[in-house]
């Protein structure tokens, strides 16, 4: 068995593994996140204004329409009033032509909050906008630096993959499928080699007995780490 070879196949995938975890949690990719979630936001914002704008608008042209009737209504029972000669149904006329005015004023009153609500919302949207272009830099920066530490670790990536080639090329069948089992079963550290007397998978001491029949082994063979199980390259 080829244990330099697939000790040396091991520290080129490991480098990959940790290219890979680089590449998740790189701080550029949590930046450009950052970013989005804040225009996301800008947006919301926005949109929760413009609904404020438009519900004012139908409350203002319902105002003026009900206004508008009520104008009518009052300019008739004015108009009456000039053909009207019994007290009774002048005093009824007025009546009605009270409730009218008060029923006008209300609308006003409602037609008026309405139209400063529209206005501050239309403010408050102007002011958004003025925003954005600066969250938009933000963005477009925070992909740039992700997409520029990408690219740099596409580089090694690509450099590890050409030396696996090379180094998977270096073992035969029987190596790669025992390296593929070991890789699984230690998730990723499968062959280990001795610091000393200790394994540098499980980091326990072997006795000066069990080092001694690892030292022994005929260089084919790879022994078990008695404590882990990993095979042990020397």
């Amino acid at each position: 068995m080829n244990g330099p070879g697939l000790l040396a196949l091991q520290l080129i995938d490991i480098g990959l593994d940790h290219l890979a975890a680089l590449e998740r949690r790189l701080p550029e990719r949590a930046a450009l996140d950052a970013a989005g979630a804040t225009h996301r936001t800008w947006r919301a914002d926005r949109a929760r204004l413009t609904a404020l704008v438009d519900a004012a608008g139908v409350d203002i042209a319902r105002s003026e329409h009900e206004s508008g009737v009520i104008d009518t209504k009052r300019t008739r029972l004015e108009q009456q009033m000039k053909t009207i000669i019994s007290p009774r149904e002048a005093e009824a006329l007025m009546h009605q032509i009270d409730r009218l005015k008060a029923d006008r004023s209300s609308l006003d009153d409602a037609e008026l909050e309405a139209m400063e609500q529209q206005s501050e919302a239309e403010g408050a949207i102007s002011a958004l906008d003025d925003h954005e272009p600066v969250l938009l830099d933000a963005i477009a920066t925070a992909r740039a630096a992700l997409d520029d530490a990408l690219g740099h670790i596409t580089v090694d990536r690509q450099a590890l993959v050409d030396r696996r080639a090379t180094a998977e090329a270096a073992l035969d069948a029987a190596d790669m499928a025992t390296y593929a089992e070991q890789r699984e079963r230690f998730e990723g550290v499968g062959f280990v080699h001795l610091d000393g007397r200790r394994c540098t998978g499980c980091h326990l001491d072997l006795s000066a007995g069990e080092a001694d029949v690892v030292k022994s082994s005929p260089p084919e063979v790879l022994p078990e780490c008695p404590h882990c199980g990993r095979l042990i390259v020397r």
